[in-house]
């Protein structure tokens, strides 16, 4: 278990190295910039919105409480870092889902020195790419409102951040293996089935995404490297287990 979590961590600095490579590159562009766009207009928009509001709040407060802005500043970059990774991430990786599929093909292909034999029509790649997306957001959502009752609940309510931190890196491996293994046409249900059977290298590569996800400028970077690492891991660890049917 401990030795997997390693590994998984390792993949991320594997993908770190992936897409820096020859043929590699001009595929990462696009989900690159998609996510520094809206990360950016989102940080900014956060700016521009908390700054008055802060400011306004802070006015009613007498000179000596004035230690309680920085407070106020922990707390709402504390929540905004939590709807940015359940929230905004997710539909970052819906609108890039179809360039993402594309860069796992790629990255496969060169590491394996085969083809994906695929007939399948970009347009249906596309779709399906965004009805994964959309179908993990769902599942997001439901598990969510479970921790968040779990979190409301008092005595259970203490083992709750280590819930969140360890349903955070089960869905962050989740969403960028779908990459290379919906590829191959498995199913949403297929892919939990494959990644619960490697716990450790599951939520070992999850959580070194959310580790970087939640660094300021780092995380602009950061769904190109998952989505390259996860395409690593899915063909080392993933594609030759026979108890999975490829296509």
């Amino acid at each position: 278990m401990i030795a997997d979590i390693g590994r998984g961590t390792a993949y991320l600095a594997k993908g770190l190295s992936l897409i820096k490579s020859k043929g590699i590159k001009r595929y990462v562009v696009i989900p690159l910039s998609l996510n520094i766009l809206l990360f950016g207009a989102l940080i900014w928009t956060g700016y521009s919105q908390f700054v008055p509001t802060v400011d306004w709040m802070m006015s009613f407060v007498p000179g000596w409480l004035s230690f309680l802005e920085s407070i106020l500043w922990i707390f709402i970059t504390t929540l905004t870092a939590i709807i940015v990774f359940f929230v905004f991430t997710p539909v970052a990786n819906i609108i890039a889902a179809p360039f993402n599929a594309i860069m796992a093909e790629k990255i496969e292909e060169k590491l394996t020195g085969r083809d994906i034999n695929s007939n399948v029509s970009l347009i249906t790649i596309i779709k399906d790419s965004i009805m994964s997306q959309i179908g993990k957001l769902l599942y997001i959502m439901l598990w969510s409102l479970v921790l968040l009752l779990i979190s409301i609940i008092p005595v259970i309510n203490v083992i709750s951040p280590f819930l969140w931190i360890i349903f955070g890196s089960w869905l962050l491996s989740l969403e960028y293996l779908d990459y290379p293994m919906g590829n191959h046409d498995l199913t949403f249900k297929q892919q939990k089935a494959a990644l619960k059977k490697r716990r450790g290298l599951s939520l070992g590569f999850g959580g070194s995404v959310m580790v970087l996800t939640s660094i300021p400028v780092i995380n602009f970077i950061v769904m190109p490297v998952a989505v390259a690492g996860a395409t690593a891991m899915w063909v080392d660890q993933f594609a030759q287990n026979s108890e999975i049917a490829l296509n």
